[in-house]
Order: structure tokens, then sequence, then C-alpha cells
């Protein structure tokens, strides 16, 4: 049984390098032409996708012994889709501004073993006096911009699946598993690249 779940996760894995493959051909750096600016002061290289001027589809795969710092810093284990993810494919290319190693080491905390809530959505606050909100039983991933995040839930019933954590309107909705929305977001990307109406 936990081999043909371990040989499923490769080849949705499989799946998922193929399309990333091909969002990278359809949205090719155009030189210089980004608003950010790198650490050296040059201007980044565009792309049409929303965050791919910041990720720019380059994915690092993470070593195994600095996962295990992670989670044994988590008090747990990630979730074992999102674990080969990132010893796979790894942080960096999307979805929005990208996987970001920084905001996993830095939530990578003991708040991560404890149950996330149940439920498919809820408040961040739990009264007005609350100031941190909900914080305990997932791992922060992902920038959406304005404030809003992805996470993975790392403890409880909905182990596995992306929560967004929205601090514009103060609230959490779960989402699907991790490989589920990794591949959503790509087949999007494809949609909206590889259409006559395709952004400039």
């Amino acid at each position: 049984m936990l081999d043909t779940m371990r040989q499923e996760i490769r080849d949705r894995l499989d799946h998922i390098r193929a399309r990333l493959d091909r969002l990278r051909e359809l949205d090719p750096p155009q030189p210089g032409a980004s608003r950010f600016v790198d650490r050296d002061g040059n201007r980044r290289d565009r792309y049409v996708l929303f965050g791919a001027d910041l990720h720019r589809y380059e994915n690092r795969p993470v070593p195994a012994d600095v996962l295990a710092t992670l989670e044994s810093n988590m008090g747990c284990e990630l979730p074992e889709e999102f674990r080969a993810f990132l010893t796979d494919i790894g942080c960096g290319g999307g979805p929005y501004y990208g996987i970001d190693w920084g905001f996993l080491r830095d939530f990578a905390t003991p708040d991560c073993a404890i149950p996330f809530p149940e439920g498919d959505a809820g408040p961040l606050y739990q009264s007005d006096d609350d100031e941190d909100g909900l914080e305990h039983g997932y791992v922060l991933t992902t920038s959406q911009g304005c404030g809003d995040f992805l996470g993975v839930i790392t403890s409880g019933p909905s182990r596995g699946h992306v929560v967004a954590i929205n601090n514009s309107t103060a609230d959490w909705r779960l989402g699907p598993s991790f490989l589920t929305h990794y591949l959503a977001w790509i087949d999007q990307g494809i949609a909206q690249l590889d259409s006559p109406a395709r952004p400039a």
C-alpha cells in the first residue's frame, strides 16, 4: 500500500515536471523588462504570468538532511506529497511569487505540530484582542501579494492540504492537496498563455 502511494506521488511529480517545462516554454523571459531589480541593481527579466518575475520558474530541490532539520524544528514530519515535491522539484517556481525557502525556514516552529482547525474556512482572529491570529498547524510557503499567503497544513485532519491565509479579509480557506493545487496553478497558467487572448 505504502509503495503504491509513493509510486503514485512519483508519477504525479513526473507529470508536474513535464507541465512545468511546458509553462516555461510558453513564458520566455523578456530581458531586463521587469519592474523588479536584483541585488546588483539590475532589472530582472519580465514574464507574463503573475509572480514569475520573482521566481523565474527556477526550482531548487531541498536536500533530505535540510528537510530533516526543518522537521526537527517543527516537531512533526512534512506531509509526504509536499516533502516529495521539495526533494524532487524544490522551492522556487510558483505558485504566485513562488515557494519561498525563507518562509518555510522561518515558520518551521513547534506550532506546526499543533492540529490545524477543522473545517473549510474560518477567522484568522478569535477575538478583537487576538493580535497574532491563527499560527498553528501549518507552515507558510508562498506570498500571494497584498498580505495574503499560502501554507501547507502540517497537523490535523486536513494535513497535506493547502490553506490560504487571507490577511486582507482576516480569514483562512482550505484548498486541495498540495500537488493538486500546484498542478492546477500550472494548468491555469498554460491555459492563459496558450490562448488567443494571451496577455502581453
